[in-house]
């Protein structure tokens, strides 16, 4: 069988109609991902919400409006906010090959088709300019800012989860709020991760 994906890039300063575009797009098959994967038993949209306020205030603002475009509902809500998620699995690698005057970035993504959107987005969603892949509707795999911190996960390791944030809307925070390695590191190290 084959199958194939188009991968997008778009551009769009605030949360608008091209955002909400690509959640019409892609939330059925994240919804229908989140609540066989148990995502309704987990913590309540104002437990979500309390999480994100203490942990990464800045994107609070955002949020808001991108469950605001999602529709508004509990479930919206809580999906964006990626706080104790369903438990998810990958397999994603990085290559990265440099010489004195370039780096390259290579990535493979071992996620289901359905769930991958395939999209590079160009923001300015805090007021600092982000670009990066996309995963989960507003989390970033990979992306830069405009003080030119770059930033990439490979998934791999441990399988155990806890209390913490989806690693992808983590990665967004850090190039939203960041500018330096050593405020990233910071920002890695308070901001709990699920997995």
């Amino acid at each position: 069988m084959t199958h194939s994906l188009t991968f997008d890039a778009i551009s769009e300063a605030t949360p608008g109609p091209k955002w909400a575009a690509r959640w019409t797009r892609s939330w059925p098959a994240y919804e229908a991902w989140f609540t066989a994967r148990g995502g309704d038993n987990g913590p309540d949209r104002a437990a979500c919400e309390a999480a994100l306020k203490q942990h990464m205030p800045e994107l609070v603002p955002v949020h808001a409006k991108l469950t605001a475009l999602a529709g508004g509902s509990d479930r919206a809500a809580r999906f964006l906010s990626t706080w104790c998620p369903p438990s998810y699995l990958g397999g994603c690698s990085l290559a990265v090959a440099t010489s004195d005057d370039d780096i390259r970035l290579v990535r493979n993504y071992d996620l289901s088709p359905d769930l991958n959107e395939g999209l590079l987005l160009h923001s300015a969603w805090t007021g600092r300019r982000v670009m990066g892949m996309v995963e989960f509707l507003w989390g970033l795999s990979d992306g830069i800012n405009d003080a030119g911190l770059s930033i990439a996960l490979a998934y791999g390791g441990r399988q155990e989860t806890g209390r913490g944030f989806g690693i992808t809307t983590i990665l967004r925070y850090v190039l939203e709020t960041c500018e330096t390695v050593p405020q990233a590191l910071r920002v890695l190290q308070r901001v709990p991760s699920h997995m």
